[in-house]
């Protein structure tokens, strides 16, 4: 296979869209992301309703590393200088088993159907070939975007050729609700405690360890790891993690807490953004058991329910899993991808 500059076409120059239906574009900046913010709040309101875009995830997406804002970024303005649409695309910065461009933007539902949702991602994809079209590597590219099932973003993917390629079950745990599920017990030797703030670069290398198999991941790079992990939404305390008798994290559940989100899905919540097993501890029970202790936190502090989003496909079985401790499965999201 030959590598990625010489395979990719990809445009010498990227022009800005055009102007279209009053709107002009420009590259964005850290000053749009409170615009940029609401927007997204507002098209998640008809896309996704049940969900709520953080200010935390945003400002992780605009701190990636390797972005250039003035290059990875668009905005259109409307003649008030509001921004009614935007895009920002994502080279995500590890490629061990394949180079990834994740795209990400919207349009102001009040001024969709008019083209413009075309004309940014078209200037998306362009700026995605030219970014994978600079690597000196011989591996798989991909460019991908997500969205809620049945929604105008996957249809606007479509008219670009982006096909399908994984489903993700929203699944949602009513923490007063659960009966008590049967949990395994721990090994002789390990215990189950709360993450601390000296768990982060051990739990990056057991996330990468533990997600090695899993679709579409690359191991992550320090400086996002622990712009994750510090985020505002981040709940540490909430976290848990099982410890082996030399003190390694072989299991963890991280959780995320943003109470602006809470009104969206008409209850309060933590988000359980990953849940892993070390490869090597796999079939010894602690998926279930640091996820219920994560739980349980949850409740302690007033939360009513727990929520996550599982990989239909996944290798380890984890909705079954999720099942069991009393996740019932809801909406699907979907990411669609094109092959370079």
């Amino acid at each position: 296979m030959a590598t990625l500059r010489e395979r990719i076409t990809a445009p010498a120059h990227l022009e800005l869209p055009v102007p279209i239906a009053g709107l002009t574009f420009q590259a964005a900046n850290r000053d749009d992301l409170e615009a940029v913010h609401a927007l997204a709040v507002a098209a998640a309101a008809v896309d996704d309703p049940h969900a709520r875009p953080s200010t935390a995830s945003l400002e992780r997406t605009f701190s990636t590393e390797g972005l250039d804002i003035a290059r990875d970024t668009l905005v259109g303005v409307d003649a008030e200088g509001h921004v009614q649409a935007y895009g920002i695309v994502i080279d995500v910065p590890s490629r061990v088993t394949a180079a990834r461009v994740v795209l990400e933007g919207a349009v102001h539902p009040a001024l969709r159907g008019r083209g413009i949702g075309r004309r940014v991602l078209a200037w998306l994809i362009g700026r995605a070939r030219q970014r994978l079209a600079a690597l000196d590597l011989d591996l798989p590219a991909t460019i991908e975007v997500g969205a809620a099932q049945g929604t105008g973003p996957l249809r606007l993917a479509a008219h670009f050729e982006f096909e399908p390629v994984r489903h993700w079950v929203d699944m949602q745990a009513v923490l007063d609700e659960r009966t008590g599920p049967a949990i395994p017990q721990l090994p002789d030797g390990y215990s189950v405690r709360a993450t601390t703030s000296d768990d982060i670069e051990p739990l990056r290398i057991a996330k990468n360890d533990a997600f090695r198999d899993h679709w579409g991941s690359q191991p992550m790079v320090e400086s996002d790891w622990r712009g994750f992990l510090t985020a505002a939404t981040a709940r540490l305390d909430l976290g848990r993690v099982v410890v082996d008798p030399a003190g390694r994290i072989v299991a963890f559940a991280l959780v995320e807490v943003d109470p602006d989100g809470f009104a969206a899905r008409g209850r309060s919540f933590g988000y359980v953004h990953w849940v892993g097993v070390v490869r090597a501890a796999r079939g010894t029970g602690l998926a279930p058991i640091v996820l219920d202790a994560a739980l349980q936190g949850m409740r302690a502090v007033g939360l009513s329910a727990a929520v996550l989003h599982v990989d239909a496909e996944n290798p380890t079985g984890a909705g079954r899993i999720y099942e069991r401790l009393g996740f019932v499965p809801g909406p699907v999201h979907v990411t669609a991808s094109t092959t370079l």
